[in-house]
């Protein structure tokens, strides 16, 4: 049997690696319920980035889920090898970026989230107060009166 022909025999039994990989999908997705709906975060940078994580763990554990009940239903097309190892590699491409992400961009928009956070502190600080409005001279129930006379 070639290289090819292994990726494409059909194969509805699961054996341990295809159990492994149908369990990680599942905790996957519970992992991203848990991001979105369950994690808190002060940081607005990071709340973002865990629900943007959240919602793409959920949506590729999803996927790789209901490959597996596919190929446990033994459905054609769906019951071959080749789609855990797609599956395999979108994941790795994920996790691939969420790491460059984390490391390398994620910083920079905590800080700036926090420096966003302090501008309007210190601004608030050295601007005069505004002045107090003027005490009315009508009731409200005369002032809604006059709105009515003036919309006739």
């Amino acid at each position: 049997m070639g290289f090819f022909e292994y990726f494409v025999t059909v194969s509805p039994q699961f054996g341990s690696y295809a159990w492994t990989f149908f369990i990680l999908q599942i905790l996957l997705v519970a992992g991203g319920a848990y991001f979105i709906w369950l994690h808190t975060e002060r940081n607005v940078a990071r709340a973002t980035f865990f629900r943007q994580l959240g919602i793409a763990l959920m949506i590729v554990g999803g996927f790789g889920v209901a490959l597996g009940v596919a190929r446990m239903l033994n459905t054609p097309v769906f019951n071959q090898r080749f789609w855990f190892y797609i599956q395999f590699v979108i994941e790795l491409i994920l996790g691939g970026y969420v790491v460059y992400y984390w490391r390398n961009v994620l910083p920079e928009l905590v800080r700036n989230s926090r420096t966003r956070a302090l501008a309007p502190r210190q601004a608030s600080t050295s601007v005069a107060p505004a002045t107090p409005r003027p005490a009315p001279t009508t009731s409200r129930r005369e002032a809604r009166r006059e709105r009515k006379r003036k919309q006739r």
